[in-house]
C-alpha cells in the first residue's frame, strides 16, 4: 500500500534547519529554572513591531491567546465564519459565541459595522480555512467597535504582510493583534506565540494564564528564527508560489475556490454530495485532506474540501491523481 500524503494541516512541511538546534544550546542551559515572560524575546519582538515592550505578551501559541481572551472578555463574543475552531472555546468557558457566516457566492466578505452588544470580536486575517480582508476594512471594523475588544488573529500574517494592522495597535486601545511562530516560522510543535495590545488589556488577560506559561526552549527557538528572517521569507514565498500554481491547476480543471492567502486552498462544491465524492476520491488515493470542518474549522459543511500546500513532490502526485478525476 502506498504511503499516505498528509495535506490536512496548514503546517509548513519543511524540516527545521540545523541552525535552530545549534542556537538552542544557550537556552537549554538556562531552562533549569522558571522564566516567566523572558525579556529577551519580548525586547526582540517589540523592536520588530516598533512598539513599547509593555505592549508585548508571550503565550504558548495562538490557541492559548484565543483562550485567555475568551476567559477575560468572552461574555458576548462574535466570530466570522468559516474559521479556526478554537474560537468556539468561548462556549466551553461559559461565554456566548455568535457566529457570523461571511461566505456568499464563493466570496469571503466581513461586515464592518458596529456590533452593539459585542464584548469581544475575533477576526482571523488572513483567515483559515480561506479568505482574507483588506487592511482598510479591518480598520473600519476596529473603528466601529470601540465598545468591544477587537482581536485580529494574524497567525498567517507573514504570508500576506500587507494585510496586517500591527501598525495600528498603538492607535486603538481596544485592539489586540495575535501572532504565532507556528505557521510563519514552521514551529507549530514548539507552541510559542504572542499578542500585542495596550497594557490595560495585558493586565487583564495575563491573570487567565499560568505565571510561567512559555517554554524557555521555545523562546530560544523563536529568538533564533527571528535572526534568520530571510530564510523563512524564502520558504513562505515558495509556499505562496505553490499555492497559486495549485489554485490555477484546480481552476483550470473546473473547481471553484475561495480566495486564499494562507498555505492551503479551499474548494467549494455545489452540494455536500459532490464535496464528499471528491474527498472520498482523494482518500482512496491515499491523500489525507480536510473535509467539511475536519479537525480544525467551524462554519464549513461537507461541500468544502481544504488541501494544504505540501512539498513540490507531494503536489506533483496530487495533480496527477486529480487530473483523472471525473
Amino acid at each position: 500500500m502506498p504511503d499516505e500524503i498528509n495535506l490536512q494541516y496548514t503546517t509548513i512541511k519543511t524540516p527545521l534547519p540545523d541552525f535552530i538546534y545549534e542556537g538552542l544550546k544557550h537556552y537549554s542551559a538556562g531552562a533549569n529554572t522558571y522564566r516567566p515572560q523572558p525579556p529577551e524575546l519580548i525586547e526582540k519582538l517589540a523592536k520588530k513591531h516598533h512598539v513599547p515592550r509593555e505592549m508585548v505578551y508571550l503565550t504558548a501559541g495562538t490557541d492559548e491567546t484565543i483562550q485567555i481572551f475568551a476567559l477575560a472578555y468572552g461574555s458576548n463574543a462574535y466570530v466570522f465564519t468559516p474559521t479556526y475552531s478554537v474560537y468556539k472555546d468561548v462556549e466551553e468557558f461559559g461565554g456566548k459565541l455568535t457566529r457570523i457566516n461571511v461566505v456568499k457566492n464563493d466570496q469571503y466578505v466581513i461586515p464592518t459595522g458596529k456590533i452593539a452588544d459585542a464584548s469581544l470580536i475575533y477576526l482571523a486575517n488572513p483567515n483559515n480555512p480561506s479568505g482574507f480582508t483588506s487592511k482598510e476594512k479591518v480598520i473600519e471594523l476596529i473603528e466601529n467597535n470601540s465598545q468591544a475588544i477587537v482581536c485580529v488573529d494574524e497567525a498567517y500574517s507573514e504570508f500576506a504582510p500587507e494585510l496586517s494592522v500591527m501598525d495600528q495597535v498603538q492607535k486603538y486601545s481596544h485592539l489586540a493583534v495575535f501572532r504565532s511562530f507556528s505557521k510563519d516560522y514552521a514551529m507549530a510543535g514548539n507552541r510559542i506565540g504572542y499578542f500585542v495590545a495596550h497594557p490595560n488589556i495585558i493586565n487583564v488577560v495575563k491573570n487567565k494564564t499560568q505565571w510561567a506559561n512559555v517554554s524557555y526552549l521555545s523562546v530560544g527557538a523563536a529568538m533564533v528564527v527571528l535572526d534568520h528572517e530571510a530564510y523563512f521569507k524564502e520558504i513562505r514565498e515558495d509556499l505562496n508560489s505553490r499555492r497559486e500554481d495549485l489554485a490555477k491547476f484546480l481552476e483550470e480543471k473546473g473547481f471553484a475556490l475561495l480566495p486564499s492567502r494562507i498555505n492551503a486552498v479551499l474548494i467549494t462544491f455545489s452540494s455536500k454530495e459532490k464535496g464528499t465524492r471528491f474527498a472520498e476520491f482523494l482518500k482512496q488515493n491515499h491523500f489525507v485532506i480536510s473535509h467539511g470542518n475536519g479537525n480544525s474549522n467551524i462554519g464549513l459543511d461537507e461541500s468544502f474540501v481544504r488541501i494544504s500546500i505540501g512539498t513540490e513532490e507531494q503536489l506533483t502526485v496530487l495533480k496527477k491523481v486529480v487530473a483523472d478525476y471525473k
